[in-house]
């Protein structure tokens, strides 16, 4: 994956993730994000990919069984986008 790629994907990102958490942490990671893809700093890219996949793996059976959780195939999406961001962007 080409981090004009995840560019394109990150508005997604950001708000399939932020319709369900508003948790300072990972919007702080989000917010950090997204400053690394214009820099194109990969390494920092991949270490704020890396904190919110482990809030995602910490989360993502709540969030699958949240009957308010409307769009669940949305975070589906989101985490293999970052699982796959995290291990081709180099």
């Amino acid at each position: 994956m080409k981090i004009t790629d995840f560019k394109l994907e990150y508005p997604g990102i950001y708000g399939t993730i932020t319709q369900y958490s508003r948790n300072p942490y990972i919007v702080g990671y989000l917010d950090t994000m997204k400053e690394y893809i214009v820099e194109g700093d990969l390494e920092n890219l991949r270490t704020c990919i890396n904190k919110v996949l482990i809030w995602y793996n910490a989360n993502f059976e709540n969030i699958m069984t949240n009957e308010y959780v409307l769009n669940k195939e949305d975070h589906k999406i989101t985490k293999t986008i970052l699982e796959n961001a995290y291990k081709k962007l180099s």
